[in-house]
């Protein structure tokens, strides 16, 4: 008798967002849904372009099957890349990074060591702050590039407000027992 045991998703899934994105939030298998978002997570760190995946959640919302806070938290999953990106080319963003790394190595930190931001000293915590801050302007401007003015006008006015709602949706997404993993 053949098995009736359903198969993962293809690493190579080639169907389009709105459908992976639904199966994501169809699948019972919790471990086959977060390697669903892995994968999708990963497709966008190598090849930025986060619109096709927002549209796609805002669709869902439209549908009924996401919250108004499971779509910011999808939003703020889907402009990763964005952020990796930028922290990679902005010059602004580079700019503070290597001070953030100066005081790092004027502490006596090595390569792998990090401070929790609440333990850092007072000009690292600032120079985080002012990263945060450059970092979400650029997610920003890509919110509006892609047609996204109102999520982008919020993640403007209140960026603490727009974590905060992340989180909620994180919440309506996987569960509220759920540890914040992604």
């Amino acid at each position: 008798m053949p098995s009736r045991r359903r198969l993962p998703p293809r690493a190579d899934d080639r169907r389009p967002p709105l459908a992976r994105l639904e199966s994501l939030l169809a699948e019972r298998n919790r471990a086959r849904s977060r390697r669903i978002l892995f994968r999708i997570r990963n497709e966008l760190d190598a090849e930025p372009n986060p619109g096709p995946w927002i549209a796609a959640a805002r669709a869902l919302h439209q549908r009924g099957l996401l919250s108004d806070d499971a779509v910011i938290y999808f939003v703020e999953i889907f402009l990763e890349c964005i952020t990796f990106q930028a922290a990679e080319g902005d010059s602004e963003l580079l700019r503070i990074r290597e001070a953030m790394d100066a005081i790092e190595r004027a502490h006596g930190l090595g390569e792998d060591e990090y401070w929790r931001v609440d333990e850092a000293p007072p000009e690292w915590r600032e120079l985080s702050a002012a990263w945060d801050v450059r970092a979400d302007a650029i997610n920003v401007a890509v919110l509006r590039e892609l047609g996204h003015a109102d999520l982008a006008g919020e993640l403007e006015r209140d960026a603490r407000a727009f974590e905060e709602r992340g989180s909620s949706g994180h919440h309506d997404v996987w569960g509220a027992e759920d540890e914040m993993e992604g």
